[in-house]
């Protein structure tokens, strides 16, 4: 599998990863991310760390643009 690729047609993530891929893709930081989730900003990165794993991926930047074109896939196939 190439790194970046989906596994079928999903995203590995869970909902706190979405939550901070979202809060990140929105342009917040991690110590941003973790004063509104009320945690620390190494827990910010774990997720991300385990996100990126979890999808082949290797930093922030690949992530956030993994998940907004997994997550324009996902809208556009809804509309059909």
């Amino acid at each position: 599998m190439h790194r970046g690729e989906q596994r079928g047609n999903y995203v590995r993530v869970t909902p706190r990863q979405l939550e901070i891929l979202k809060l990140s893709s929105k342009g917040q930081t991690e110590k941003e991310i973790a004063q509104q989730l009320d945690v620390s900003p190494a827990t910010v990165r774990t997720h991300l760390e385990r996100f990126y794993k979890s999808n082949g991926l290797r930093n922030k930047a690949e992530a956030i643009a993994f998940w907004l074109r997994a997550d324009s896939k996902r809208r556009s196939s809804r509309r059909r």
